[in-house]
């Protein structure tokens, strides 16, 4: 018996057109109807999750930003695994010196040390993943009247974050060079105690070494008396592996997951665009 579903949201609950479908809803309403609780486990930040998931009706806890917070349905902090302030100017500073772009989720917004052009770049890389159809030029043009763009807080340094008494969950970076990605998820946690991973193959995202999807889940579910084999859990992306892994009773991986993904899932539903979400929570409820 299915107790607890966990779901990722870009690329899984979220459609590619950014929103969440009212399959997606309904399937959602009818599992905690019978009082299976639904959470969601997203690498982003609570304060860019919560907006979408509250507009399309959805009433429920959050772990976000890779499991670095554990926030409850009115957005209070429950529990947390924050990165400390030396360790945040060091990742930071070294990202700069590779010309990456950096941006860091914090308890007080999104921010960003970096230039001007190069968040115009983040950005366009970001619409040119999602949409592909739109060229990275195209998405360049567009990029300054785009909400993801908006979202980010200029910086001159990270110190100004911690001025703020901000904590910051998770430092985030973007480039269509994946395979310096690739690299920098291998390099970084030899050289830092953190976890690295990403959403996609563009992107490079930096926690606390706790900080895990598959961690956060056991820890949340054993603190609801729920057991491992009553979880259904449901990614696409490489930070999903952690929830994926074969302690879970239901793993899901969507249509359009990477590869990895769908190896290590013990089923595959249908894509972020066609319902997968809705679809897997009615076959298995």
């Amino acid at each position: 018996m299915i107790k607890l579903i966990a779901s990722d949201m870009d690329g899984t609950l979220v459609s590619n057109n950014h929103d969440i479908s009212r399959n997606n809803v309904n399937a959602i309403k009818k599992a905690q109807d019978k009082g299976v609780e639904f959470i969601i486990t997203t690498g982003r930040s609570y304060d860019d999750a919560y907006p979408q998931v509250v507009s399309a009706g959805i009433e429920c806890n959050y772990l976000v930003m890779n499991g670095s917070e554990l926030r409850n349905a009115q957005g209070e902090i429950i529990q947390s695994l924050y990165l400390e302030q030396a360790l945040v100017e060091q990742v930071v500073a070294e990202l700069q010196q590779l010309d990456m772009y950096v941006e860091v989720y914090t308890t007080g917004g999104t921010f960003s040390p970096s230039d001007k052009e190069t968040c115009k770049w983040a950005v366009a890389t970001k619409i040119n993943n999602f949409h592909p159809e739109i060229s990275l030029e195209a998405a360049y043009q567009e990029a300054e009247k785009h909400f993801l763009y908006q979202a980010i807080n200029p910086i001159n340094s990270v110190h100004q974050i911690f001025e703020n008494d901000y904590e910051v969950g998770k430092i985030i970076s973007f480039s269509n060079n994946t395979e310096k990605i690739a690299e920098l998820r291998t390099h970084l946690p030899k050289k830092y105690p953190v976890n690295a991973t990403g959403s996609f193959s563009i992107n490079l995202e930096i926690t606390n070494p706790l900080a895990d999807k598959g961690e956060a889940i056991k820890h949340y579910a054993n603190s609801r008396g729920i057991y491992l084999n009553e979880i259904m859990t449901i990614g696409d992306s490489y930070n999903d592996l952690g929830m994926l892994n074969d302690s879970f009773g239901f793993t899901i991986a969507m249509g359009n997951a990477i590869d990895e993904v769908k190896k290590q899932a013990k089923y595959i539903t249908d894509t972020n665009d066609a319902d997968g979400v809705g679809k897997a929570i009615e076959q298995f409820l």
